[in-house]
């Protein structure tokens, strides 16, 4: 019978330990996945600020004044446009 109680014990205690550890592991990966999602949410903001900075470096304006003043394109006259056909 001490034998049985004994084992008991022992078993109650292991499976507090299980109990525990499980826990544990539970909070690594709460804070793992709170960690991960802080990230892709960082990155979203980055992305969206990427975005728009593109698009204000691509509008049409802003090309034509480069065209303009840095590579001294302009729009050609009517006698400088041929027309192909195939």
């Amino acid at each position: 019978m001490k034998f049985v109680m004994a084992l008991l014990g022992i078993l109650v205690f292991a499976s507090a330990l299980v109990v525990v550890d499980t826990a544990q592991r539970d909070r690594d990966v709460t804070r793992s996945i709170s960690e991960h999602r802080q990230a892709s949410q960082k990155l979203n903001v980055t992305y969206a600020e990427l975005q728009l900075e593109e698009g204000a470096l691509a509008s049409q304006g802003r090309v034509d004044q480069i065209a303009q003043s840095r590579l001294l394109m302009h729009v050609p006259d009517a006698n400088q446009v041929a027309m192909v056909f195939r």
